[in-house]
């Protein structure tokens, strides 16, 4: 299993990642650990937005590069419709199926700390 994820930073900004453990994921960007991103480590990360599960490192990758590449607002509106990702990039994804996980949140990983 992969997951595909998307995070408000402090300044609105949003970062796009994938993970095998969104919870390790997670503490890694918030912390600001060695092994974070260098995005943000240099934007406080706020908010859990999004997340997505398929089932093949491939493939989260293949969507994370897709989701990058939007502006600001297609991402924004992707955020309020998860489900509509694979009808957004249709063939690009080369029949994976991803699944968007709601009700995850960024507390719920902190807490583990």
């Amino acid at each position: 299993m992969a997951y595909i994820y998307m995070v408000r930073c402090q300044d609105a900004s949003l970062y796009t990642g994938i993970a095998q453990d969104v919870g390790r994921r997670m503490r890694e960007h918030y912390y600001k650990k060695k092994t974070g991103a260098k995005y943000t480590k240099s934007r406080q990360v706020e908010s859990l937005e999004m997340v997505w599960k398929t089932d093949s490192w491939a493939g989260a990758a293949r969507l994370e590069n897709y989701v990058k590449h939007l502006k600001k607002a297609q991402k924004e509106e992707l955020i309020r419709h998860p489900e509509t990702v694979e009808e957004l990039f249709g063939e690009k994804l080369k029949g994976e199926r991803y699944e968007p996980c709601p009700g995850l949140n960024l507390q719920m990983f902190l807490e583990n700390e």
